[in-house]
């Protein structure tokens, strides 16, 4: 079979059973430790708290721990996917730091699981694990595995219902469809892109004449969708509330600066940050994409019809799409926003070099080399881009404050200047016990920008 190692094209009924037995308990160990070391590598690469998106997703968490939450006109406010998870975290393990990155982590790790067992059904095992190799050290996702944004657990809820499509899709087709719509549509609720991988797998089943197929996919995603605006209606009175709430965020100052520079946004912004190597992506986008251009014309249109479709239309949203119904408003570009266009990326070019390792020997060692050289040099950039960036600076200063506090049984604090805001609610992350005052007289310790603008201690009662 194109794409496979010639072992893999001996039918299994022509081995040995004890051969095929071997063969299972070497993949599923080679399995555990991709995954294990995933999640080791993630723990390496820490960040957590940035004083950024993440402290709007723990607030509207917090609201839903409290069962005092209510939908506002912000895009934070319904990211559902994210917050409903860590708001249950909240509410069953408390607010801290490790509680408000917990769902991200387990959804990163999750991903390479569901990834390799997507390959394993597709493509066979040794694919399945080059490609959970790729993802595993996949310094994007080292980043944000550990930060409280929505694309990492976008992206495991994504791949878990390509899983369900893959495996269920030939014996249970309806419930397989289901399955997939309804995750779909609740990677929707959590990052509004990933909706086109629905349009990926719809087309894909209409390719193979899967009927079944692709009305349970409609029937899933149908449910999600209605639910959500039946409950907009009956909480707010607006059944659009989410189309309104994206027409109040694009009112901001930073989409107009966007739209003044649209050239740029089209044409530039996501094909060199895909290209060019950089400690954000790596070798592994270039790598990917390199090797996804001779599958074109090594594989069958059957093997790479899905995992194409899969990474190219969400692709083709995230870099010309507009977020408005009523003007064209370009979608923003940053780099977590690709996260779960590159599992496709990853599987195809895992097939790639497995059929160029078994088609000439010769070149075995260069491939293993240069696998190795982005594998290793992703844990190294992921390494390097721990707690960086954003207010990352100011997050490492407030740890020591809420430790100070803790240490010396301190219970109420004054954030006084400086971006008052930011501290204030990642000191209530960092120290939940740690009350807030307004009266600098009244509270056990004050916390003012030093002269380098960071937070510091200025008073505290001894």
């Amino acid at each position: 079979m194109a794409g496979q190692s010639q072992a893999l094209s001996v039918p299994a009924g022509a081995r040995p059973r004890s051969a095929t037995v071997a063969a299972d308990d070497s993949y599923w160990r080679y399995f555990a430790f991709i995954v294990a070391a995933a999640f080791l590598i993630r723990l390496v690469c820490f960040t957590g708290l940035i004083g950024s998106d993440d402290l709007e997703y723990s607030h509207y968490a917090q609201r839903i721990a409290q069962f005092n939450y209510k939908p506002e006109l912000s895009q934070f406010a319904l990211r559902y996917g994210v917050i409903i998870p860590v708001g249950i975290v909240y509410k069953l393990l408390g607010i801290a730091e490790w509680t408000t990155v917990l769902v991200p982590l387990l959804a990163s790790t999750a991903s390479v699981a569901m990834l390799m067992l997507v390959g394993r059904k597709l493509f066979g095992p040794p694919a399945a694990l080059f490609a959970g190799c790729l993802l595993a050290t996949f310094p994007a996702e080292l980043r944000y595995a550990t930060i409280l944004v929505p694309e990492p657990v976008a992206g495991a809820v994504v791949l878990a219902g390509v899983l369900a499509y893959v495996y269920w899709g030939a014996g249970r087709p309806v419930w397989a469809g289901f399955v997939s719509g309804v995750c779909i549509g609740a990677a929707y609720l959590t990052k509004e892109p990933t909706l086109f991988v629905a349009p990926a797998l719809m087309i894909d089943a209409l390719a193979r004449r899967e009927w079944r197929l692709l009305s349970g996919i409609a029937a899933g995603l149908l449910l999600i969708v209605g639910l959500e605006h039946t409950y907009y209606l009956a909480v707010t009175g607006d059944l659009m509330f989410r189309p309104h709430a994206m027409v109040e965020h694009n009112q901001s100052s930073y989409m107009f600066k966007v739209n003044q520079h649209l050239g740029w946004r089209l044409f530039r912004v996501y094909p060199e940050m895909m290209l060019l190597p950089t400690t954000s992506f790596g070798l592994h986008s270039l790598f990917a994409i390199g090797f996804n251009v001779p599958g074109f014309f090594l594989l069958t249109r059957e093997k790479w019809r899905l995992p194409l479709l899969w990474a190219m239309l969400p692709w083709i949203y995230l870099n010309f799409g507009t977020s408005s119904l009523t003007r064209y408003w370009v979608l923003p570009a940053a780099d977590r926003y690709l996260l779960f266009i590159y599992p496709p990326l990853f599987l195809l070019s895992a097939v790639v070099l497995i059929h160029l390792h078994s088609a000439r020997r010769s070149t075995a060692p260069l491939l293993t080399i240069a696998f190795l050289v982005v594998v290793g040099g992703g844990i190294y950039c992921g390494f390097v881009n721990r707690g960086r960036g954003w207010h990352t600076d100011a997050v490492k200063e407030l740890r020591i404050i809420a430790r100070v506090a803790k240490s010396r049984n301190l219970h109420t604090v004054v954030v006084e200047e400086g971006d008052s805001h930011v501290w204030g609610s990642t000191l209530a992350i960092l120290d939940h016990d740690l009350r807030q005052l307004n009266d600098p007289q009244a509270a056990d310790l004050v916390v003012r920008p030093d002269a380098s603008g960071l937070p510091s201690i200025s008073a505290f009662r001894p």
